[in-house]
């Protein structure tokens, strides 16, 4: 058995602690962000964590009703001159998992220099270096993983960020259904895990692995493809759901494995897409919150109907799975992917 293996499968208890510490939080984050007086915020991240920083932005803007981005400490470290005349008053929010990786610091230090921002961070690894750039701090350590890629870090990573956008703009409804998605884990992650190992025993054709997705869960459809390109050094690629159309489908054909993240919104968009890369030869599984979506080979569903974070909380465990068990599938350790760290220092 591999740590990644509890990491992906078992984190519904890393989930509940992270939950149920953001709620004890709560009169905290909403004085912080009332105090702070900014006129935006800007998810500054590296790697899986500004993947999930983009979902992440955009649950907050549509929440808060203000102007919210996700930018990569690299590009800020790249481009410090752009940077610097680009914000009004931004309050910065910076996941990151080692809280140690030298982008994300540089690029903390220049928003605070220039705009003098306020900085919360999200991190799990204790002592961090960005505690001494943060004015808020959540220390989520039970998050943490043996193994080098992110899986549940990843999920906890997110969860604390759109619980703020819920705490924040009181949405109570869609901090139930992140609670009732957590409590109801064990039973999603056992179905998918069953269905993620018929998948790859039916499939033995299936040489490239594609994610759709759009909107608020678009920067975890980018995540899908990048874990299995990292655990199990496996061709994958990302589209938003109606570009896949514009170029990428000619690709398509009967050894691609092709999933897609339906967000509620657009759903005909999404089923039309499925049935378009059906004829090209493909298998297409859907992540989705009610089993009623057309066109597909594989249905991973919530049963009830879900708010499309919680869709991207179910989904990311789903691909996380299968980067795991298609590693082992291969013979690869998906605990110890080649050349990979789990921080950066440059």
């Amino acid at each position: 058995m591999f740590e990644s293996y509890a990491e992906v499968f078992g984190q519904g208890d890393s989930l509940r602690k992270t939950f149920d510490y953001t709620k004890q939080k709560e009169t905290e984050i909403i004085k912080f962000f009332k105090e702070s007086e900014y006129q935006e915020v800007v998810f500054i991240a590296c790697g899986s964590s500004y993947w999930l920083s983009m979902s992440a932005c955009m649950t907050m803007q549509e929440k808060l009703g203000i102007k919210c981005s996700a930018v990569k400490s690299g590009d800020i470290v790249m481009n410090p001159e752009y940077f610097k005349k680009a914000y009004k008053k931004p309050l910065v929010i910076a996941p990151s998992r080692s809280g140690t990786t030298s982008e994300t610091l540089i690029a903390i230090k220049l928003f605070k220099d220039t705009y003098d921002s306020k900085v919360i961070s999200i991190v799990e690894y204790p002592d961090s270096p960005i505690l001494q750039l943060s004015d808020f701090v959540m220390e989520i350590p039970w998050a943490n993983e043996i193994s080098v890629c992110q899986t549940r870090s990843f999920s906890n990573l997110y969860l604390t960020c759109i619980m703020f956008s819920a705490i924040v703009s009181g949405d109570d409804a869609m901090l139930s259904d992140l609670d009732r998605y957590i409590s109801e884990f064990v039973q999603h992650a056992t179905r998918s895990e069953n269905l993620i190992n018929s998948i790859i025993k039916e499939l033995p054709q299936w040489k490239s692995l594609v994610t759709l997705g759009n909107g608020k869960q678009y920067g975890v459809t980018i995540e899908g493809a990048y874990i299995a390109i990292e655990m199990a050094q496996f061709p994958s690629n990302y589209y938003g759901i109606l570009e896949f159309r514009h170029g990428p489908i000619v690709m398509a054909d009967d050894s691609y494995f092709v999933t897609i993240f339906s967000g509620g919104n657009g759903k005909e968009h999404e089923e039309k897409m499925a049935a378009d890369t059906r004829d090209k030869g493909a298998k297409v599984a859907v992540i989705c919150a009610e089993d009623t979506f057309k066109n597909v080979d594989y249905c991973f569903s919530l049963g009830r109907k879900a708010c499309p974070e919680v869709v991207a909380l179910f989904g990311i465990m789903i691909m996380q799975g299968f980067a795991h068990l298609k590693a082992v599938d291969l013979g690869i350790d998906p605990d110890n992917p080649k050349e990979l760290v789990p921080w950066i220092t440059i």
